[in-house]
């Protein structure tokens, strides 16, 4: 066989490889408003969220946050998956930003010091009035549901 030949041969079978890969999951979220980013983690898929809280403190209060898990470790990621999985009151993508953390609490054998902190996420979709403020628990696990007035990407 020529050289040409194994070069062709070559590129055909990276190509070939390349179409018959899977696609990536879809993830969720969207820029809705500037100042606010796209996703947090682009590449952090969603959980699967399946119910609407009906208790409108959830996830809107520090005394009742969205309890994601995942501590120091996955803490971060589980907070990117649970906003992910976010979508406006009629299916708009969402954006979401960091705004800081809040809240000191006691927590055994995580945190620093045994001390944990809520962090706190700005939440806006194209032609929200004004952005809502979630607060999430990376250190202790819950089940997991939208919030009132949101809708989650099922």
């Amino acid at each position: 066989m020529k050289k040409g030949s194994l070069v062709l041969l070559g590129a055909l079978s990276v190509w070939s490889c390349e179409t018959a890969r899977p696609k990536t999951p879809p993830t969720y979220g969207g820029a809705a408003s500037e100042g606010l980013y796209e996703k947090g983690g682009s590449g952090v898929l969603p959980f699967l969220i399946q119910e609407t809280s009906t208790d409108p403190t959830y996830g809107f209060t520090e005394t009742n946050p969205v309890r994601v898990g995942g501590g120091k470790e996955a803490g971060v990621r589980n907070q990117q998956r649970y906003l992910n999985a976010l979508l406006g009151p009629k299916g708009q993508l969402i954006a979401y930003q960091h705004e800081g953390n809040c809240c000191s609490f006691k927590i055994e054998g995580g945190g620093v010091d045994n001390q944990g902190q809520l962090d706190v996420y700005t939440i806006a979709w194209k032609g929200q009035k004004e952005p809502m403020k979630l607060y999430l628990n990376m250190y202790e696990e819950g089940p997991l549901a939208a919030p009132v007035g949101l809708s989650a990407a099922r």
